[in-house]
């Protein structure tokens, strides 16, 4: 028998052909996820007989792309079209659990029926006992008749108004029974609804052959993008960060056990490159103006080459694949994900970074020091743009942003507060806080500030502290003492950089004037 190998790419267009029709059982073996939406691949065997059959891939996602629809596979056995059809909901397709649901409503529906019919009956027997009040016609009737006659119309009215209570009150249960089971009934229809998408592929086949085929298509519904944590356990250790990607699979169909991969591209943004126009600039009603750009795509060829690259990261729980124009990251173990609203999140790896890590104090807008690490060399491990939550000591501190387009190759964390670090600043008050020189008034400004370490080991802090710059030429401002610190008169920053030992405790001292028109005292402010 020869083997033929085939791959096939859908054609869309409508057909009637008399042919064998066969259901094809097919499982979802693989999934790439890209950022937005994702790439399924199918796997299935079928034997084919010999002569021209038609058959149907059934229970496909009714969200998928119909233009990105693959098949491929090996087989002795000749492709003769593909098409792509929704399959409405009929009864021969329901599900079992619909069925069953239907079974439940159709009994509680029928049991509805016996309740109406029981209370027709008992609002005739009301209405025959309402119309034989008059007894005895005009000839009276004795007491013990009138006696009886009203012990048994009561006795009736008793058992009617009971049987009345409780075929009401069996009814509303029935019909709450039922709206449970009609909702429960509307899921499951959704559900199928969503799996109503069927490939139709027409085969010929000169012999009986096992063929084995591979389904590919894209769908909507699914991305995913990365997440972090940075771990902090001790300041002579690096920092432990792990890799998390954070799925959404809103696809219609669940993935089972399946082959996962992490893919950075996006098929949906389009492939082509964007033709660029000239671009004018123009004198328009007011003023100039800058003309807009329609962008338009040329069919131009795209130069390319291959260049593919393996790199292994210690820890990992996933292979990284460096392709052409994106990172593949294939997941070492199969995953199981069904479809739903709620995000899930995947471990890729944990990675040690090495860091340094030194304490910050800004005491004119916070009181409290700041854990700073500093990490180098980061960018060598591919990471992507992702929230970054930070722990200290297993102990949350907040969120961050790992952003890959920062140019340098040190990247800063903060890792919170450190009240371990005691930091002031108060104003020193004298006798010349203000004085008058000709029209001029100056204010008179000197800082104090403290820092002190209760902590049992040395740290390395950096503390922070400015002087205003004057944004108008009537104001002036002139530094008198920096306190030894770093001064930079471009931005009026002060900073020290130093290590405190346990216990210790060190002071510094700036001093500035400002001077400005008096007249003008009332508007002059610091922001």
């Amino acid at each position: 028998m020869k083997k033929l190998s085939f791959v096939v790419f859908i054609s869309l267009f409508a057909f009637v052909a008399k042919a064998t029709d066969q259901q094809v059982e097919s499982t979802i073996a693989h999934v790439t996820v890209f950022q937005q939406g994702a790439q399924v691949m199918r796997s299935a065997k079928v034997t084919v007989a010999k002569g021209t059959h038609t058959l149907y891939f059934k229970g496909l996602t009714n969200r998928l792309n119909t233009e990105s629809i693959g098949l491929k596979g090996t087989g002795a056995l000749t492709i003769l079209s593909i098409t792509h059809q929704r399959n409405f909901l009929t009864s021969e397709d329901r599900s079992d659990e619909m069925l069953e649901l239907e079974k439940q409503m159709e009994l509680i529906d029928t049991r509805l029926r016996e309740i109406e019919s029981a209370e027709h009956g008992l609002i005739l027997e009301r209405e025959v006992l309402e119309a034989n009040r008059a007894i005895g016609g005009t000839a009276g009737v004795s007491t013990l008749e009138l006696q009886k006659a009203t012990e048994f119309a009561r006795k009736i009215r008793e058992r009617n108004a009971l049987e009345w209570y409780n075929l009401e009150k069996e009814k509303k249960e029935k019909q709450a029974e039922r709206s449970k089971l009609q909702k429960q009934w509307n899921v499951a229809r959704s559900a199928f609804s969503s799996k109503s998408g069927v490939v139709v592929v027409r085969v010929e086949a000169s012999k009986i052959t096992e063929a084995r085929f591979e389904l590919e298509y894209i769908v909507m519904g699914a991305g995913w993008q990365s997440s972090y944590d940075a771990r902090v356990t001790d300041l002579s250790k690096p920092i432990n960060l792990t890799h998390k990607a954070i799925i959404t699979q809103n696809t219609g169909e669940d993935w089972t056990n399946v082959d996962l991969t992490l893919a950075t591209g996006n098929p949906s943004a389009g492939a082509q490159i964007p033709y660029m126009k000239v671009w004018y600039v123009n004198y328009g009603n007011s003023g100039y103006f800058v003309d807009k750009v329609k962008g338009s795509f040329a069919n131009a060829k795209i130069e390319s080459y291959e260049d593919d690259l393996e790199k292994s990261v210690e820890n990992q729980q996933f292979s990284l694949n460096q392709n052409i124009t994106q990172q593949e990251y294939s997941v070492e173990r199969k995953q199981s994900m069904a479809s739903g609203n709620s995000p899930i999140t995947v471990v890729l790896r944990e990675v040690e970074l090495a860091a340094k890590y030194e304490y910050h104090a800004k005491p004119r807008l916070d009181k409290d020091a700041f854990l700073l690490a500093k990490l180098y060399d980061w960018n060598q491990y591919d990471l992507l743009d992702g929230e970054l939550s930070l722990f200290n000591n297993d102990t949350y501190v907040g969120k961050s942003m790992l952003s890959t387009q920062n140019p340098n190759d040190t990247l800063e964390l903060s890792l919170g507060r450190d009240k371990g670090l005691i930091v002031q600043r108060e104003r020193v008050y004298n006798m010349q806080e203000k004085t008058l020189f000709g029209i001029n008034k100056i204010d008179h400004y000197v800082w104090k500030l403290e820092l002190r370490n209760n902590k049992k080991t040395a740290v390395k802090i950096v503390l922070h502290d400015q002087v205003p710059l004057s944004k108008n030429e009537e104001i002036k401002v002139t530094v008198h003492q920096t306190g030894g610190g770093k001064y930079q008169e471009k931005t009026g920053m002060i900073s020290w950089r130093l290590t405190l030992d346990p216990a210790a405790s060190k002071t510094y001292e700036i001093a500035y004037e400002v001077k400005y028109p008096r007249d003008k005292a009332k508007t002059v402010m610091f922001y």
